[in-house]
Formats: C-alpha cells, sequence, structure tokens
C-alpha cells in the first residue's frame, strides 16, 4: 500500500512538471507607457526584456506599442502581436505622457489599469515628453543590456544629485487624491527634442527637463521635474529648481549647485542636508529654516572671504526660494507641501476637506532663512 502511494505521488509530481510553463516562454515588462493615441484614447508603450538561457546569453530588449481604450484592451493586443507571454511582475518604471498628463487625462487610465495585480503599487513615475517610444527605445542601450540603471537611475539622480523628483505610483496617487501636497515627478526625453522651458524663468541650469547636453550610448535623459496641480501637469522645474524645492520637502540630500559672484566670477559648491527644514505655518504665513552644509569646491580661487561669501550664498538661495515657490503658485501646485501643515490645524477631516486650502495657498505669504555652514578650507575667520 505504502509503495502504491509513493508511486501515486510521483506520478502526480510528474505530471506537475509536464504541465509547467518554461521560463523562456516569457517576456518581462519593464516599464510601461501611456500617452495619447491617434485613432484611440490612449497608445500603451512596454519596454519588454527577454531572459536569455544561461546568464552568458545577451539580454533582448524591445519596445512594443498599442492603441486601445484601456488597459485591458492593450493588455491583451500586446500578447496578440507578442510571440511570448508577457509578465507585468518585473515592471519598475510607469510613464506618463505630457500630452495627457496636461490634461488630467491619464487618470482614468490609471485607476482602471492598476487595479490588475501584476501590476506593482511601488513603481516609480515618470513624466515623460511624447513619443513614448523614442524615451523607451533611447534607454536601451549594448552597454546596459539588463537595464540596471533605467531601473535604478531616478532614485539615484534623485539621491546623489537632487536634480530629479524620487516618486513612487503610491504617493503620485495620493497625491492626486490628497490637497495636502502636489506631486512632482521625474521628466525625461530623448536628447534630440526640445524640451518645456523652466516655469521659473531667468537663468536655468544647463539640465532642463530631459535635456541633456551629451552624446552617449543612451539617447534618453532623464533630469528636472513636472510639476503638478492635482492630477494636471502644470510645468517642468529644471535641476537647480527641483533641488531647492526639494530642500523644502525635506527629500534633498546633497547636490552640487554653480553660483555667479558679484565679481562675475563662478563657483562650484557641493551642498548637504544638515537637518530637517523648520517649517511654521499660521495666519496665512509661513516660514522655512534651511540649514546646509555647502563644502566649497577650489576655494583658493574665490575673491571673497570667509563671512562675506556665506551671507551672499544665503541670500541667493533665499531669493532663488522665494522665486521658486512664487512660480509654483502661479501653476497653482503645492509640490512644497505647505498644505501638510495647514491640515494639521484642523480638529477633523471633515473640516480640512471643506478648507479651500489652493485658495489660501495661491495668497500664502512665505518667509526662507537658509543658513549655509562652509567647509573646506575657506579662507577667513
Amino acid at each position: 500500500m505504502r509503495r502504491f502511494i509513493l508511486i501515486l505521488l510521483f506520478l502526480l509530481l510528474l505530471s506537475g512538471c509536464m504541465q509547467s510553463k518554461n521560463i523562456d516562454e516569457y517576456a518581462y515588462v519593464l516599464n510601461v507607457g501611456v500617452e495619447r493615441g491617434t485613432t484611440m484614447p490612449y497608445l500603451v508603450t512596454v519596454l519588454i526584456s527577454v531572459p536569455g538561457g544561461t546568464e552568458d546569453t545577451k539580454v533582448e530588449n524591445t519596445v512594443v506599442s498599442a492603441e486601445a481604450r484601456s488597459f485591458s484592451e492593450a493588455y491583451e493586443t500586446l500578447n496578440a502581436a507578442y510571440p511570448s507571454r508577457l509578465s507585468f511582475a518585473r515592471a519598475s518604471l510607469l510613464a506618463i505622457g505630457e500630452d495627457l498628463a496636461k490634461d488630467g487625462a491619464q487618470t482614468a487610465f490609471l485607476d482602471f489599469a492598476f487595479g490588475k495585480p501584476d501590476l506593482w503599487q511601488n513603481l516609480r513615475v515618470v513624466a515623460v515628453k511624447p513619443p513614448v517610444r523614442d524615451v523607451f527605445e533611447g534607454w536601451i542601450s549594448d552597454a546596459d543590456p539588463s537595464l540596471r540603471k533605467i531601473k535604478t537611475a531616478v532614485g539615484d539622480l534623485s539621491d546623489e544629485s537632487g536634480m530629479t523628483a524620487d516618486t513612487g505610483f503610491g504617493a503620485y496617487t495620493e497625491a492626486i487624491g490628497d490637497k495636502r501636497f502636489d506631486a512632482m515627478l521625474a521628466y525625461a526625453g530623448a536628447n534630440e527634442y526640445r524640451l518645456n522651458p523652466d516655469i521659473v524663468g531667468g537663468e536655468t541650469y544647463p539640465y532642463t527637463g530631459g535635456s541633456l547636453l551629451v552624446e552617449s550610448t543612451l539617447k534618453t535623459s532623464t533630469a528636472g521635474s513636472a510639476v503638478f496641480d492635482g492630477d494636471r501637469m502644470v510645468g517642468v522645474l529644471d535641476g537647480r529648481h527641483t533641488m531647492e524645492t526639494l530642500m523644502v520637502t525635506d527629500a534633498f540630500r546633497k547636490g552640487e549647485m554653480h553660483f555667479t559672484l558679484p565679481d562675475g566670477s563662478t563657483m562650484r559648491a557641493a551642498l548637504y542636508r544638515m537637518r530637517a527644514p523648520r517649517i511654521r505655518l499660521k495666519n496665512g504665513e509661513a516660514t522655512v529654516e534651511l540649514r546646509l552644509e555647502a563644502d566649497v569646491l577650489e576655494p583658493k580661487t574665490l575673491p571673497m572671504e570667509r563671512n562675506a561669501l556665506k551671507a551672499y550664498l544665503e541670500t541667493q538661495l533665499e531669493t532663488e526660494l522665494a522665486a521658486v515657490l512664487k512660480a509654483l503658485q502661479r501653476v497653482n501646485c503645492d509640490a512644497m507641501g505647505f498644505g501638510r501643515f495647514r491640515a494639521k490645524q484642523f480638529r477633523s477631516a471633515a473640516d480640512w476637506e471643506a478648507c479651500d486650502w489652493k485658495a489660501e495657498y495661491r495668497t500664502l505669504r512665505v518667509s526662507f532663512s537658509v543658513t549655509l555652514m562652509l567647509s573646506h578650507g575657506m579662507k577667513g575667520a
């Protein structure tokens, strides 16, 4: 009897193995993009990675698009057109086309698409300059066949340079449904396209949106940020102004800035967060206190002594922060998150919901106070 049971179990296991799918039958979607379609509401584009049979086999990456009225239609169309079964289990990036985002038209698509269990809620979200296909194909490089850099580039850029926002899908949808703050998304585009100007104006950082002044194996760049009023994209901040906004939200860790000095010369400084910002809001006025370390690069060439330079840089940063806030208020975007502090002043969620915070925000008066600790062998007392 025991032998019979063992044989039966062996046959059941063998049957299961015979019916299992080979891993090569699957192709893995790494990036999902949505933009406005030509004949249907949406054009859905996916970047697909097909793993080789062994570690030595080269990974193949390809980009496929389908127009559809919903994600479900796009999903079935893409699967029908592609020889392997598509799996979204490894998807790590969602790209929203600027054309949809400016009208908030992506929200209906995302509400339906992300009800599917095989789409992760911890996707990084970026805004892109259409066409999405050009952006995805620009990320494919023989130097990085597994797309490891693209999977981590947004987070790495935010942590290492502060020039772009690092926003997950959960935080993005929270910003749409909760008026305490508005979303900032990393902004990407193919290098050959001219992208939107920065909403602050004036002298702009060399890295505006995705437009990088480089030639490389990657034809797509990511820098700066797209800013939103609810679910509508209302403008672009360049890398420098993104850094300054992230300083207020406490998402900034470090980054490098160039400064023009009174005599017309320039200097570079690596900036580091020293502590969390202190923000107070009351009676239509707010104060923001920032404390940063400025590691001055090439200090021996500077024409100013330590205390004068410290005061000059602090004033310049305070002036720029005020200009960024004014630009954000003009497009009704609370990317700095002052609504979080206003919401704490209400005793109930109902009272907060009844508040017209955005009307208050547009006239909010904010004073910025920046304290720098200079380092790296500065001269002077």
